[in-house]
């Protein structure tokens, strides 16, 4: 399978990147305005210090020729808290919510990625989750940081580190979380069990997602503005040199040539809140789905007019919390299965970002797996997740609608895979068309390959799946312009849904029941509209040619 098509989804008009061209070059901040922004957090200030740091991203945007103009780059620790904020329990769910300290942190970070852009700002420092320890040892060349004009910044002693509450200290993000992906199957376990943190967490992951984008649509315009020796070519190593420094590849450094820690990246993007899934990704912060109890009569504490909201890191454990009961979520209440695929994979903000995670997963591995693992194993592991999905939540996954932030080139390599592996070997293979030379599907293969059959079981949900698939493979062909209205096109559709409601007929354990579940009567269901939304498909197709 290839995966040659490198763009990334669509995002929100308000949470997408800039053009790589957007980006100001970066000065450093000058110690004078660190020490104040440093004293604020210090202070626990949190509304003033953001909004400092937010000015000193701002200002001069709005100048005519802001493009030529600098920006102040701010301290990457400074980065790391105001992304802490955005996420942790204390500010979000534990205390008096006040919207100010998340939506002013969520601000400052976009208009960091928007203006400063990933590179100057040195967001794979402020993000990264290496240890305090060889940070601090490290401390001189951290900072180190050559700007666009030639200065560095420096901030060489630990005392300057250094900031009181817990936001900075025990509730520090790498002191946390295990690594990114730890966070990211937390937050959609959170997105099924837990809806009410879910509201933050997925907040801080569709901008983490965009910053990974960012940063490697940044590298890789570098890469390929890089000056090439006569006879090179574009896939040699050193055009890959900054992308191999992307943080997406350090993210998934720990997974290199080791098979189990591959695994588990690629699971934290299916995380489900079961038992299995909570173990993998337990919740980041202590007690963070639990609330406060208070004693009767016992007053709140209120932010006070200064901003300050949390105490010091001594005082961080000394709340008692109630007792966490049930989830949140109504998953327990679809124990007979009729559930749909939110119930699995949370609300549709959820799928989106979960696409998103598979298709930077797959482009990583399609063109630097040394710096991962293979595509094939990739998309294997993929695939075991993919297959154990519910009717429902497998439907809005491999979804080719237009909400879907699943690229059509990582849909067609993922759903071969999926169906190559559904349907009986007597079906002929799409390597045995002749005139093949890629992964893409054309309308000969659908209706030689896919359309025309059941899968190689009689289970109901085996067959929906391949009736799922074949439909999404007809959608794109449909809308790209890859499918014309033919008896032979016709002829496969009708056989591959007669085939499939024929093949469920057929299941033993059925007929020896002599009765029918509604997980069996949800899944017949699911096959029948497929078969009707696929004729609807053909009608259109009809009406279109027509009108040509």
């Amino acid at each position: 399978m290839s995966i040659t098509e490198d763009h990334a989804p669509a995002a929100e008009a308000e949470g997408s990147p800039p053009p790589k061209s957007g980006y100001r070059r970066a000065i450093p901040v000058t110690d004078d305005v660190r020490n104040h922004c440093h004293i604020y957090l210090d202070e626990q200030i949190y509304s003033t210090a953001l909004t400092l740091l937010n000015d000193l991203v701002v200002t001069g945007a709005s100048h005519p020729d802001c493009g030529n103009r600098p920006v102040v780059a701010p301290d990457p620790h400074h980065i790391e808290l105001a992304s802490a904020l955005l996420i942790h329990p204390r500010p979000t769910s534990q205390e008096v919510v006040n919207i100010a300290y998340p939506s002013r942190a969520i601000i400052f970070l976009r208009n960091v990625l928007s203006i400063s852009g990933p590179l100057n700002a040195n967001l794979g420092e402020a993000f990264s989750f290496s240890s305090l320890c060889s940070s601090r040892k490290s401390r001189g060349s951290r900072n180190v940081i050559k700007y666009e004009d030639g200065s560095s910044g420096s901030d060489t002693e630990d005392k300057q580190e250094h900031i009181n509450g817990i936001i900075a200290n025990n509730g520090r993000i790498r002191r946390c979380a295990k690594d990114f992906w730890h966070m990211v199957g937390w937050a959609f376990n959170c997105s099924v069990r837990y809806p009410r943190r879910w509201k933050v967490w997925k907040v801080w992951l569709d901008y983490m997602l965009d910053v990974l984008d960012a940063d490697w649509a940044e590298r890789e315009k570098q890469d390929q503005a890089r000056p090439c020796a006569e006879g090179d070519d574009e896939d040699n190593e050193e055009s890959w040199e900054l992308r191999r420094q992307s943080l997406l590849v350090k993210y998934l450094s720990d997974a290199v040539d080791k098979s189990h820690a591959m695994k588990r990246v690629v699971r934290s993007a299916f995380a489900d809140g079961d038992a299995e899934s909570l173990k993998d990704f337990p919740e980041i912060f202590p007690n963070e789905t639990k609330q406060p109890k208070y004693q009767s009569g016992q007053k709140r504490k209120r932010d006070d007019p200064t901003g300050k909201m949390f105490g010091t890191h001594d005082e961080e454990d000394e709340a008692e919390f109630e007792s966490e009961g049930t989830p949140e979520s109504s998953q327990d209440d679809g124990a007979d299965g009729n559930m749909s695929g939110e119930a699995w994979l949370g609300d549709m903000d959820s799928v989106a970002l979960r696409q998103r995670v598979v298709m930077l997963l797959s482009r990583v591995s399609a063109y630097l797996p040394d710096c991962f693992a293979s595509v094939f194993d990739v998309y294997d592991e993929i695939y075991q997740c993919a297959i154990r999905l519910p009717l429902p939540a497998f439907a809005l996954f491999m979804s080719t609608a237009e909400s879907s932030q699943l690229p059509q080139v990582v849909f067609v390599s993922l759903a071969q895979l999926l169906l190559l592996r559904l349907l009986p070997m007597s079906a002929p293979r799409p390597q045995t068309i002749k005139g093949r030379n890629s992964d893409d599907v054309t309308q000969l293969i659908l209706e030689r390959c896919f359309l025309p059959f059941a899968a190689s079981s009689a289970s109901v949900f085996d067959n929906a799946r391949v009736s799922i698939l074949a439909e999404n493979f007809l959608r794109v062909l449909v809308q790209t312009g890859g499918c014309e209205y033919t008896p032979v096109l016709i002829a496969a559709v009708e056989k591959g849904i007669l085939a499939r409601e024929a093949k469920i007929g057929g299941d033993k354990r059925r007929k020896e029941s002599g009765t029918r579940s509604k997980v069996d009567e949800e899944e017949v269901f699911w096959l029948k509209a497929s078969g009707q939304r696929m004729r609807c498909q053909i009608a259109v197709l009809k009406r279109m040619t027509e009108a040509d």
